[in-house]
């Protein structure tokens, strides 16, 4: 086996894909977070309007993101992957300085809007330029790199997010994102090297209307149920969608090859994986924190804060080892000192003492389980590349899906007295599970399709990821609706039967996803 590493310039590429993969996810992270300061800065005391504008300012740049990611692709493969990509990171730097700088709610949603238009087209491109830039043999490493900096916003979102908001007002959240996208942005124009064009037919016009017109609908109605009104916008967005794919089909130049997908298994059974995925674990932050506020009723957001920093640790120091696992480039040198820093983690975790709800016991307790998490993570992936024969996508896959599967169960057997070590370990698991599995599923996607349709598997692969995450925000939002929907009614026994039921799904969901995953090369590039 060669041993091989990324250059300095395209560690810089990966580098600068990271920079812009940091700004979404601290952009959803920190919004969650300061929200409501911003409403009440903004003059909007709490009530109808209140919660009208809540919602607005959380859905439309979910909205924007999902419906403009796949036709940003495509005009990107008869253009330019760094020319959108320049022009993806542009849009959130503005946004973001356009939040900052609202004078109103109104203002507030445009440059939303605005945000979302940039991570789609950011976003679109982002994983298609890294597979253009950089071999086959180093890909995993290299998109190791930029999940990284996804993990790193995820981390950084609401801490920086809550520590900003407190000294600096909740403007400063999203000012500081500005100079982050302006490095990125230099950067990717100096390092990046230019792409060929990849599409010299028509721009499918009618498609990308059909496209935009239907998703907008079935997410905009699917996001209001169970509202009778909203069911059937849904319902005639999920016609429109069926149209399209009727049109697509018989499109010689589709902006989704819809044949292609069909025929090539590998590619929509992975990508069907990651859309599960994202349906089963986007909205367990949202759960987990009505879990802890209206189950055990930890009322500082500090603490709340703390116990969900576990996944963000464990995802920055796992991901790059998982990258590195992808490429054959896991040293087996790493098995006994993982092992040992697992071991060392167990016993700091014993040390820190019976469990109290304070500051300090709970950093303490966070950081034991990071570190055990983080070893014996690294001793799983090195105990499959050694008794694994020829170790593909899918083991990595399956085993990130496992392992977010242990983590429900164990969530699903919290109750209604406080056990934080239980939800510590639910976090660890997760964190360790999703970088187990995001990176091999990402490559293994862009593995099974040509060069010439890497802008156009990156832009599906993104927007599974933002479908996913709608998708899974609307049941949740359902889910509220029906089990606390009544504020006066609603109690620890309804917040309960909630979680259990949106956790029973999302183990079920995950189960779904696991066999898809590993179907997926048994079925090959075609059918």
């Amino acid at each position: 086996m060669v041993n091989m590493h990324l250059s300095l310039k395209q560690t810089i590429i990966a580098v600068t894909v990271a920079m812009a993969c940091f700004l979404p996810p601290f952009i959803g992270e920190a919004t969650n977070i300061v929200l409501p300061d911003m409403l009440t800065g903004l003059g909007y005391p709490q009530g109808a309007q209140y919660w009208e504008m809540y919602g607005w300012i959380l859905t439309i740049y979910l909205l924007t993101s999902t419906v403009f990611l796949i036709p940003a692709a495509r005009l990107a493969d008869k253009y330019s992957k760094k020319l959108f990509f320049c022009a993806g990171v542009l849009l959130l730097g503005l946004g973001s300085l356009g939040i900052g700088l609202s004078p109103s709610g109104e203002a507030v949603i445009f440059m939303r809007a605005v945000e979302g238009l940039g991570n789609a087209i950011m976003f679109g491109t982002a994983i298609a330029l890294l597979s253009s830039a950089i071999e086959a043999e180093l890909r995993g490493t290299a998109i190791g790199i930029a999940m990284t900096g996804v993990f790193c916003g995820q981390l950084a979102g609401p801490l920086l997010a809550g520590v900003l908001a407190k000294y600096f007002g909740w403007q400063a959240v999203y000012l500081i994102l500005c100079p982050i996208a302006l490095l990125s942005l230099l950067l990717a124009v100096l390092s990046v090297p230019g792409d060929k064009v990849t599409d010299s037919g028509k721009y499918d016009s009618i498609g990308t209307l059909l496209f935009i017109a239907g998703m907008s609908m079935a997410l905009y109605g699917f996001s209001k149920l169970p509202n009778m009104t909203a069911l059937g916008v849904l319902i005639a967005g999920i016609v429109i969608l069926a149209a399209f794919t009727l049109y697509e089909r018989r499109n010689s130049n589709p902006i989704v090859p819809v044949d292609l997908i069909l025929k090539n298994r590998s590619f929509s059974f992975n990508n069907g994986a990651n859309l599960l995925y994202y349906v089963a674990i986007y909205s367990l932050g949202s759960l987990i924190s009505v879990y802890l506020t209206n189950i055990w009723h930890i009322d500082d957001p500090v603490m709340r804060a703390i116990i969900v920093t576990t996944q963000g640790l464990v995802l920055v120091l796992f991901t790059i080892f998982v990258g590195r696992f992808y490429d054959h480039m896991l040293s087996a040198k790493l098995l006994i000192p993982s092992l040992a820093v697992g071991i060392i983690g167990l016993i700091f975790a014993c040390f820190v003492g019976s469990e109290v709800q304070s500051i300090g016991w709970l950093t303490s307790a966070c950081i034991a389980a990071t570190v055990c998490a983080v070893g014996l993570g690294v001793v799983l992936l090195n105990l499959i590349d050694r008794f694994v024969k020829d170790v593909t996508p899918r083991y990595g896959t399956v085993a990130g899906l496992a392992v977010i599967a242990a983590g429900l169960v164990v969530l699903y057997t919290c109750g209604e007295a406080v056990e934080l070590w239980k939800m510590i370990i639910v976090e660890a698991l997760f964190g360790v599970g999703i970088a187990i599995f995001v990176t091999p599923n990402s490559t293994a996607i862009m593995d099974s399709v040509t060069e010439a349709e890497y802008s156009m598997a990156s832009g599906t692969l993104s927007t599974t990821r933002m479908l996913g995450m709608a998708v899974s925000i609307g049941i949740v939002a359902i889910l509220k609706n029906v089990f606390l929907g009544n504020a006066d009614g609603a109690g620890m026994s309804d917040a309960l039967v909630m979680m259990n039921g949106a956790v029973t799904a999302s183990i079920f969901v995950i189960i779904i996803a696991i066999i898809l995953s590993w179907t997926a090369e048994m079925m090959g590039k075609s059918a």
